[in-house]
């Protein structure tokens, strides 16, 4: 037997047409037909691989109209960043929204850091929201912006205020544009006593905070009824909202003209109803209420109608849909809502009262009613939303984390 003899390679595969110049190419092809193809993606990590093939793909995918049309189709929600129990000091854990993803989705939370082992454990961080793909922390001195998609996050130093008030930390989305894509705002509210806050912004293009005078006569400050303990704050359309113990006006905070105002409350809610304030799937603001009806229990959607200029204590709800909550709870005996947890892009959060055990949770779509996501915590929860326009460099150049 002969060795060392070398086998013939294979050759290319006939059966596999030749390469014809004549073809169609994605050029040839109008922009209604690239959309009707970007709109059958799975997910907007799929969206986002495919819009980085060429400049043309991008421009479609950027559109407003376009994403309106996919989240409606494709829902982003990746899962929740939940603690264990009331105290935020505590590192949240994150559950997803489903036990699979699609191939795309399930890379970047695969790639991600989804485990914050990146935040210091020790540096007393305490979670403050959630919003954009990005999770806020804060401590003593400073407030944490940490992207668990890009494992990257940015140290800020906290506006210097007054040790004894209350402080409100939100994220805001920033004002994005071809200068400073992927940006955000971060807003710092501090309450002293029952008639007095002042405000700060702070916007990652600029890497300062804008802060604002002490205002005494349009504020009345969040207190729980407890009084050692103040209500969250809730936010939509750049403009932060704060319930009140006793009073039916909600407390706004307009982060533009850093001003606070006030609105009333929807007819029929009243201080101690179940509700929160957040953002349908357009973006605009709106209040979902759990309420009694004659025929069963129904979640309200009210409308927040803002006239061009007007001032938000003329501004006024309109009540859009009444969904009933046995299509979401189903007909199964489950023990009462504790509350409305918020609302975020479309997607409400609600928690179930549990006096032996973690508080269980369910997410579910405004659009349709489905039920997206299902888990337990004894603490916050905080819903995690894969967003759009990611992975624009978060760090400035001065800064470290």
């Amino acid at each position: 037997m002969r060795r060392g003899r070398k086998r013939k390679r294979a050759g290319k595969p006939t059966c596999l047409p030749p390469a014809d110049a004549s073809s169609p190419s994605i050029d040839s092809l109008n922009d209604d037909v690239l959309e009707e193809i970007l709109v059958r993606l799975p997910s907007i990590a799929s969206l986002a691989r495919a819009a980085c093939a060429c400049a043309r793909l991008r421009a479609i995918a950027s559109s407003w109209a376009f994403l309106r049309r996919f989240r409606a189709l494709h829902p982003s929600l990746l899962g929740h960043f939940a603690t264990d129990a009331d105290d935020e000091s505590v590192k949240p854990t994150f559950h997803p929204a489903r036990a699979q993803f699609d191939g795309c989705s399930d890379a970047a939370v695969r790639g991600g850091d989804f485990f914050l082992t990146r935040v210091d454990a020790n540096a007393g961080w305490r979670v403050q929201d959630c919003r954009h793909g990005r999770l806020l922390f804060a401590n003593e001195s400073d407030l944490l912006v940490y992207d668990p998609l890009s494992r990257r996050g940015v140290s800020i130093r906290r506006p210097s205020w007054y040790p004894s008030s209350h402080f409100t930390h939100c994220l805001l989305a920033g004002y994005g544009g071809d200068g400073c894509p992927g940006s955000f705002r971060m807003v710092s509210v501090e309450h002293n006593g029952e008639r007095a806050a002042r405000g700060a912004v702070y916007s990652s293009c600029t890497g300062a905070w804008r802060r604002g005078r002490w205002d005494y006569d349009r504020v009345i400050n969040p207190k729980r009824p407890s009084e050692y303990s103040y209500f969250p704050g809730m936010q939509a359309a750049g403009r932060i909202y704060w319930k009140h113990r006793d009073t039916t006006k909600l407390q706004v905070f307009d982060a533009g003209p850093m001003r606070f105002s006030y609105v009333h409350l929807p007819e029929g809610v009243h201080p101690r109803s179940k509700y929160a304030v957040g953002e349908a799937e357009d973006g605009g603001c709106c209040l979902v209420v759990l309420a009694d009806a004659p025929h069963g229990t129904v979640f309200k959607v009210w409308r927040l109608r803002t006239g061009k200029g007007s001032w938000p204590w003329a501004w006024t709800w309109e009540l859009e849909r009444r969904l009933p909550a046995c299509e979401v709870i189903g007909k199964v005996q489950y023990p009462p809502i504790r509350h409305v947890c918020a609302v975020v892009a479309g997607v409400v959060l609600i928690c179930f009262q549990n006096h032996a055990g973690p508080h269980r949770h369910i997410a579910f779509w405004l659009s349709n009613m489905q039920v997206e996501a299902t888990f337990r915590s004894a603490g916050w929860a905080y819903p995690f939303l894969m967003p759009w326009r990611h992975s624009s460099p978060l760090l400035l150049p001065s800064e470290k984390f």
